[in-house]
Parts: structure tokens; sequence; C-alpha cells
């Protein structure tokens, strides 16, 4: 199966509790760094175009298999069916480490399943955690609201000692995920460590949605709501209605979209929520396009802009968060509301990858993850970041610009520390500023010289901000 994908991650550090022959199949829907819907099925047409690349992939192939075959004959040890496809998998690990490229990657079947659960498909069946590893131990890092742990009591900072009476303390936090995990319906039963206290639970497992949405009104005097998008999944457009929803009922006049450290996901809904804002036909130049692929044959085709069905009815003065964080489907969204002007874009330079992947499913469940394409925003400008001789990102090089740059804080500690968040206080500013009767350029330049550091110490300093 074929998808395409835009996100630079392929395993993330924090792991979804309960989650969890090689021919290949296309799994088909679209996903930039990921995308995935109707199945469809490739094939090369090289052989028969190319006879001297069929032979050299046929050798290539052939030399494989006879190493692989002498190996399970003479080698010093048992090489059994387990071990031949361990063996497999590295080499394909190792061939694609060659290639330099840190989007192009071999996912086994576990690591697959959990990547569609976590990353694309945006649920799956479990207790409904988020863990984190801190060897020996594992550590519940985040509780889904609505979710079967949060029902019998479970919180964040419990330590995971023992799942179904077997010791986890010292286990690797993958193979703790595979003993939690399991069909909705079923029970487990986990202890955990709070302080000075043992707890035990029996948890029913079930269908878990965690949100990828957060949403608030961030300034009740000015209605200036505020929605958070952690991801680009299945799941974000459906969760970014009920926020529209909720905060146009709330008087919404104006709206921080905020996709500060939003890593990515499918390219597919990077251009359906890119729709939701931009107008169709607003600058005829771009042709409608929110994105250009680069096809690696030099081949390229815009992605347009969609009728999406959306309940975010009413336009209102929009402003988008980036950091350095944001990345692949985040800076979709990002150029192509910069390029068509559907909004004012607030914070740092973002991350740089500009580039597609597409998945592939094996055949024994496993995934090859390829970069398969570049992509421009709509007015046609490459973002990679550069590298080094060593192949690093160097920092500071590609993203998209903001409109207004605004370091954070050093201190800043995420979402909930508004006090130390600069770049939303410039964001507030701003759409003040344009709700009291200001154009975007008057408000622009008011913003920026409150809020625009020369240096990130400078972001330490507080700023004053007049009676708005």
């Amino acid at each position: 199966m074929k998808r395409e994908i835009v996100s630079p991650l392929v395993v993330s550090v924090v792991f979804l509790a309960l989650l969890a022959g090689f021919a290949s199949k296309s799994l088909s829907q679209s996903a930039l760094q990921p995308g995935f819907h109707s199945a469809r099925f490739l094939q090369s047409d090289d052989a028969t175009q190319n006879p001297q690349n069929a032979k050299n992939s046929a050798d290539a192939e052939a030399m494989y298999a006879e190493g692989l075959s002498l190996l399970r004959k003479y080698y010093y040890g048992s090489i059994g069916e387990n071990k031949t496809r361990q063996l497999t998998y590295d080499a394909i690990r190792g061939m694609l480490l060659t290639l330099h490229d840190p989007f192009t990657s071999f996912l086994d079947p576990d690591e697959w399943l959990q990547f569609q659960e976590t990353t694309t498909r945006g649920d799956f069946e479990g207790i409904g955690t988020m863990l984190r590893a801190d060897p020996p131990r594992v550590i519940v890092d985040e509780v889904i609201e609505g979710g079967p742990a949060e029902h019998v009591g479970m919180k964040a900072g419990d330590i995971i000692t023992r799942v179904n009476n077997t010791s986890v303390v010292g286990m690797d936090i993958n193979d703790v995920v595979k003993l939690i995990k399991g069909p909705a319906g079923t029970k487990v039963h986990i202890t955990v460590t709070r302080g000075n206290k043992t707890i035990e639970f029996t948890i029913t497992r079930a269908r878990v949605e965690p949100p990828v949405v957060k949403y608030w009104m961030e300034d009740p005097k000015y209605k200036i709501g505020h929605i958070y998008l952690s991801e680009f999944n299945e799941k974000s457009l459906e969760q970014l209605n009920k926020a529209f929803s909720a905060l146009q009922a709330q008087g919404m006049r104006a709206l921080v979209f905020d996709l500060r450290s939003d890593p990515g996901g499918l390219l597919e809904k990077a251009v359906e929520i890119a729709s939701i804002f931009i107008p169709k036909n607003s600058v005829p130049a771009l042709h409608n396009n929110v994105v250009i692929i680069h096809e690696g044959d030099g081949e390229e085709q815009g992605r347009k802009l969609e009728n999406v069905d959306t309940t975010y009815k009413h336009r209102v003065p929009l402003v988008v968060l980036v950091n350095d964080s944001s990345a692949s489907a985040s800076e979709i969204v990002t150029g192509a509301i910069k390029d068509y002007g559907a909004g004012t874009i607030i914070g740092q330079r973002t991350y740089g990858k500009g580039c597609v992947q597409t998945l592939f499913q094996l055949d024994d469940g496993s995934c090859l993850r390829l970069t398969t394409a570049l992509y421009y925003p709509p007015k046609h400008y490459d973002i990679n970041y550069q590298q080094d001789e060593n192949h690093n990102r160097i920092p500071g090089t590609g993203g998209i610009l903001p409109d207004i740059e605004v370091l954070p804080e050093p201190n800043w500690q995420g979402l909930n520390d508004k006090a130390h968040d600069r770049q939303l206080q410039a964001a507030l500013a701003f759409l003040r500023d344009r709700l009291n009767g200001m154009s975007i350029m008057q408000a622009t330049t008011a913003v920026k010289e409150a809020f625009s550091p020369k240096t990130t110490a400078d972001a330490a300093k507080p700023i004053a901000i007049g009676g708005k």
C-alpha cells in the first residue's frame, strides 16, 4: 500500500500506551512526510524500458540472495527463519542509511502498526496513556482525557512496575507497550507506584482517540479564539470543526492558529486545512495551488484548494504561530496562508522540511518510508534546510520565514505558561490592534517595534503592552 506523508519523525520518543517475502504493495492515501485512503498498486515499467537497469537490479538481488544463502549454510551457529528475517530487516536499514536521508527509513511490523495508530489514523485500542522511558523505569507521561486510564484514576507521573503480574522494571518501553496493548473490551492489570504508594488498576481497554486539537477563548473581551493543532492525522479536520463550532458559538472575532512544535502528518490533511482559511481565486497568479509537488523526474503538479466540509463559516483576522519545530505539513499550511495573504505568520523560522515521503507496505506487514518528491509553497521556493559535511541540519537555514519574528523566552514552559509566552502575547497584540481598526501593515509595524528582539537574551526582557 502506498501513502504520502510530510512529518520529520518516524517513531516518537513518547509512545502511546496500548498500541500496541518482501514484495512491495502500495498503500494509497496521501500523507506529507504522511496520505492514505484509496488503495493503489504500483508497478515499475523501468525494466521494460531499460533492460540494462533490470539486469543490474537482478544482479544486485541475486548477490544478496547468494550472500544470505552462504551465511545460512556456513555460518558457525544457527540462522533460522526469525534470524533470517531480522538480518533482512537490518540489511534494508543499512542500505537506506547510506543515503544519508533522515526521512527515508524502514519500519518493522510493530513499528509500522504503531506509526499508523499514533501518526496517521489517529486512534488505537488501549488504555489511553502516553508513556516515556526513564530507564530502568517506564513512566506515564500523559493520561488521555476520556480514556480508560483516566476513568480508573491513573495519573501522569505514575511509574509502571507490573503488567498482568509481569515485572516491567528495566524492560524496554516497546515491550511494555506490547504487554499493555490489546483489543477493546479486554482487561489488563497494571501496578504503579505513586510517591510512596503502590496502586493497582484493572483497566478495560477501549478505542481511544487522542486529541490533536485543543482550543479555548484566549481573550474573552476581544473574543480572540486560540486553536492548537499538534498533528495532521485523519482525525484533525473533525476535531478542528468541533473547535470552530465552539468558538464561533462564543462570538469569536479573531483567531490564533497555533502550529508550534507540530511535526506534520498527512499531506491530504494539510491541503484540506489550508483550504479552510484561503478563499479560492483570491490570488490568480498562484492558480489555487496549496502546494506544488516536484517529482524525482522533474514533473511538477499543484495540489489545489479544495471544497472542505467545515464549520468555519465566517473568516476572521488570523494569526498563525510557528516555531523552529513546526515542520512538514505545518509548513505547507503556513506557506500557503502566507503566500495568499490569508493570515499573518508570527514566531520563528520553521524547521525546513520540504520533502514528501511515500509509505510502501511490504507483504510481511513491514513498511518502507521513502522520500519520493520535494514540495514548494505556492510561490515556488525551496524551504529545505541545508546540511553540513556530516549531513547534519544547519539551524537557521530553510523553512518559512514569519511575517513578524518573535523569539520565545528562554524559560517558556509551553502552552500553559502564558506569562512567558511572548509569541502568544505578540499574536494577541496584533489581533487587538486589527480589531481596534488598524490595517495589517500598521499592526505589523506596531508589534515588530514591541516584540521583535535582536537576540534570544532580549526575549527574556519584559514587554510593556499599552491599554489595548
